[in-house]
């Protein structure tokens, strides 16, 4: 496992450098079997847990962590001789922890694979609306503050939510990680768009007020 400051979403890219010993530990049991020749070879699937940090800061312990996480599937990796590693996850599944063990030599876990929340008929109309709530904060953003708009932003067309859903609009927004997580907690589509609802609403009131 691998307690972050912030909620990674399913189908959020995460690049990491690992340079501790106990999570340079970590990646190479992740890394068990594969080709340890090639400073890029990664076997397939190969990845681990991230939760983020509820209160306290994970170096040193102590701190406290979500019971909710993403299953974090590494990408593109190199390796450093000394054991030193560039990589970029993606996140790729909701998990649930279902039992903290020892952080021995690293934080570990029980886990369990959470379902992703599917768009269902009932769902159409209301992601819709938030495609075009979504759509009208950034023509919003565009016109009094252009420089704040991301380069890429998606269209919010329901069409972009093919593998990952709501989270493939959700990972564009700038979501602070609190409601990030309330989002990757949520276990039905109508929950997630309460959650982006709320987030939508935040965002164009501090454009507005200038925050």
């Amino acid at each position: 496992m691998f307690p972050l400051g912030t909620a990674l979403l399913p189908g959020e890219p995460l690049p990491l450098r690992i340079f501790e010993p106990r999570y340079r530990q970590m990646l190479a049991d992740c890394l068990d079997g594969d080709d340890q020749e090639s400073p890029s070879a990664t076997p397939r699937d190969a990845g681990f847990g991230v939760v983020l940090i509820a209160r306290g800061h994970e170096v040193g312990g102590g701190d406290v962590r979500h019971d909710v996480g993403t299953f974090a599937r590494i990408e593109n990796l190199m390796r450093r001789p000394d054991g030193r590693a560039s990589l970029t996850c993606t996140g790729a599944a909701r998990i649930r922890i279902t039992e903290w063990l020892l952080d021995d030599p690293y934080p570990r876990a029980v886990t369990e694979a959470l379902p992703q929340p599917r768009i269902g008929p009932d769902d159409h109309a209301r992601v819709i609306d938030l495609g075009l709530a979504l759509r009208a904060f950034v023509d919003e953003v565009a016109t009094t503050r252009p420089e704040a708009v991301p380069v890429g932003l998606p269209d919010f067309d329901v069409a972009d939510l093919a593998e990952h859903g709501l989270f493939e609009w959700a990972t564009r927004l700038p979501i602070g990680p609190a409601d990030r997580q309330q989002l990757l907690e949520c276990d039905t589509v109508a929950e997630q768009i309460s959650v982006l609802d709320d987030v939508v609403e935040g965002l164009t009131a501090m454009i507005r007020f200038g925050r």
